[in-house]
């Protein structure tokens, strides 16, 4: 289909696909906001759960795919590294731009410390080259313990600027659902059109899964995290990044492997020999970013400048990335 539409329809299929991601976005925030202020539970906690779990979906989607269906493990691991760069360097940095993010440190530092030790985790599994589905089993675990968690300490306050006229709770379940499928479908039209166009230009798949594919399934968490800026539900946006990129690693990760073992490595072939390269550098940035969260925290405020820091930082990456790797 994307390869018969040709260069122009698949540019329409990416508008399109655009359009669906707003309004997904805009469903989401808005029945996850509904949802947070019935249950007494601070957007922050939803925002790392019911909507990271939303946004996440596509990447699960695509990754599952590139590894059981296409065969092709660089694209998912790719996917997942660039999707937990982009949503910090880009997601979270246009945020800042747009409306700085208001951070209450000292309920963000648990979550940041818990990111930054499973994408440790995440490299450390991957150092021998394979995630086998015991590896795989972990992380799921990990994962519904880490969310049963957060419900078990949902850490109720007193919510600022209550919505007095909220719909049913039916509705904003219907809402959130509707939201997260069209988010999804939105994704995968825009990662189809986008991986054609770029293997027309004969990139490998690992920087495929780097930037296209990763920028493609980032897009909900870009829709989503902008759309509560723009309504100044900052740790709705921040809770939503943090926890789709601990999504990203231990619901992704781990659901991709347990259903089929992953490689690591990449195969390329340099002055004629084939060789196995493992991504240290991809790694590295991941963790980075994460990293670099701690302190652009402490101040209760990710402003303008920060935001510019992270933004650039994201493009540098890309740059290195397309052109130098």
């Amino acid at each position: 289909m994307f390869s018969s539409i040709g260069l122009y329809g698949n540019i329409v299929v990416i508008l399109i696909s655009i359009a669906m991601l707003y309004f997904g976005a805009d469903g989401l925030v808005r029945g996850g906001g509904h949802i947070a202020q019935r249950l007494g539970i601070r957007p922050f906690v939803i925002g790392l759960t019911i909507v990271a779990f939303g946004t996440s979906l596509p990447e699960f989607i695509v990754s599952l795919i590139a590894n059981v269906w296409k065969d092709s493990a660089s694209i998912a691991i790719g996917n997942i590294i660039g999707s937990n760069i982009t949503n910090i360097g880009l997601v979270l940095g246009l945020s800042a731009i747009i409306f700085p993010v208001v951070v209450h440190f000292h309920s963000v530092l648990k979550q940041l410390l818990f990111l930054l030790i499973v994408g440790i985790l995440f490299y450390a599994l991957a150092l021998d080259g394979n995630i086998s589905r015991i590896e795989g089993f972990v992380m799921i675990s990990l994962l519904i313990i880490y969310v049963y968690y957060l419900f078990r300490n949902p850490n109720e306050v007193e919510l600022d600027n209550i919505d007095e006229d909220l719909s049913s709770p039916f509705k904003d379940a219907i809402t959130v659902i509707l939201g997260s499928i069209a988010l999804s479908i939105g994704a995968w039209l825009f990662v189809e059109s986008g991986v054609w166009i770029a293997e027309e230009f004969h990139i490998s798949k690992l920087v495929i899964g780097l930037t296209i594919i990763a920028l493609g399934t980032s897009l909900p968490e870009l829709a989503t995290s902008l759309m509560a800026a723009y309504k100044k539900e900052g740790e709705m946006s921040i809770g939503n990044i943090i926890g789709s990129n601990i999504f990203n690693i231990l619901f992704i990760m781990g659901g991709v492997a347990f259903v089929k073992p992953l490689s690591v490595f990449e195969t390329k072939i340099i002055n004629g020999v084939e060789l196995s390269i493992f991504p240290h550098i991809q790694y590295i940035v991941m963790l980075g970013f994460g990293l670099i969260l701690i302190p652009f925290s402490i101040k209760n405020r990710i402003g303008r400048f920060y935001g510019t820091i992270l933004v650039l930082g994201y493009v540098l990456f890309n740059i290195k990335i397309i052109f130098f790797s």
